[in-house]
């Protein structure tokens, strides 16, 4: 990373003393002491859907980046019983998105962007684009929901997918790139908390589902990031925050991550982003590409 990031001072980021710290120390202290727990914090997250490019049996890493390009992201996630605002151990989350180009791995011999433009197709492979009437069709599309056709895995790359499993303390760490977009949706990450299993291997076994959530980003700062390399290179109109369907329909607001840069004093570095959530770990269900918003008992 190099100064063409300059624009990216400290004054720019969206930030609030409110993080994974402090909301643990918070909810730590008010159970110590019988207080009320803080309800902004411990409420009941809704999920949002898995969506076509989740694949099962992902390594147990917290480095899964592989080479890819992009700004370096430092992502955090912690979790909370919504029920005792009680950190959640010992639980699974599987972790994957795009890369700079909107293109996942497992997925990367897909092609259905279609023909190439006036000015040809943006270096590197396209992203995924799926045709009308589809969860992620053209932005203002009408058609219903529903899944893309033939998105079975093409290939047995891992890039920017991942597993760990929570401390004591409920959360986990992983260090990946500011993720792409693709046709319809927004800049975002996926993630999936398991509970009830066991580390096997070198994956995550057995358990069950029981929360399906995606990070979303502050969008001043996604959309500033889109204009420099590599993410300038995927030339297709970028899907905003406010036009993304499953932001919108799917309470997307409450699943914004806050963004701070890596060094304070040198923000090219990177990002680091933080995620409080809060869910029961007794329910189960994944929602595919359901709107998943019911509330859990």
């Amino acid at each position: 990373m190099n100064n063409k990031y300059r624009v990216f001072t400290r004054r720019r980021f969206i930030r609030s003393s409110f993080g994974i710290a402090a909301t643990l120390k918070l909810q730590s202290v008010a159970r110590a002491h019988g207080l009320p727990q803080p309800k902004d914090v411990c409420g009941l997250r809704p999920q949002q859907e898995t969506g076509p490019y989740y694949i099962p049996g992902e390594l147990l890493r917290s480095d899964i980046v592989e080479g890819r390009a992009g700004v370096p992201l430092s992502l955090r996630i912690a979790l909370l019983d919504a029920r005792t605002c009680a950190p959640v151990p010992n639980a699974a989350v599987d972790l994957w998105h795009c890369d700079a180009v909107g293109l996942y791995s497992g997925f990367t011999k897909q092609r259905p962007m279609g023909p190439p433009g006036p000015d040809g197709d943006p270096p590197g492979p396209p992203g995924p684009r799926f045709g009308p009437g589809s969860l992620d069709s053209d932005v203002g599309g009408s058609g219903p929901m529903g899944p893309p056709p033939d998105h079975a895995p093409t290939d047995k790359l891992t890039f920017l997918r991942g597993v760990q499993l929570t401390g004591a303390d409920g959360s986990v760490s992983f260090r990946t790139v500011f993720p792409g977009f693709y046709m319809g949706r927004t800049n975002h990450i996926h993630f999936k908390v398991r509970v009830g299993g066991h580390a096997s291997g070198k994956s995550y076994a057995a358990g069950h589902t029981s929360y399906v959530g995606q990070i979303f980003f502050p969008e001043e700062v996604a959309a500033e990031l889109m204009q420099h390399d590599p993410y300038r290179r995927h030339k297709i109109h970028r899907t905003t925050m406010a036009e993304d369907r499953v932001f919108g329909e799917q309470h997307g607001e409450l699943s914004i991550a806050q963004l701070r840069p890596l060094h304070p004093e040198h923000p090219g570095a990177g990002l680091v982003a933080d995620l409080v959530t809060s869910f029961n770990p007794e329910a189960a269900g994944d929602y595919g590409f359901g709107p998943g918003l019911a509330s859990l008992r």
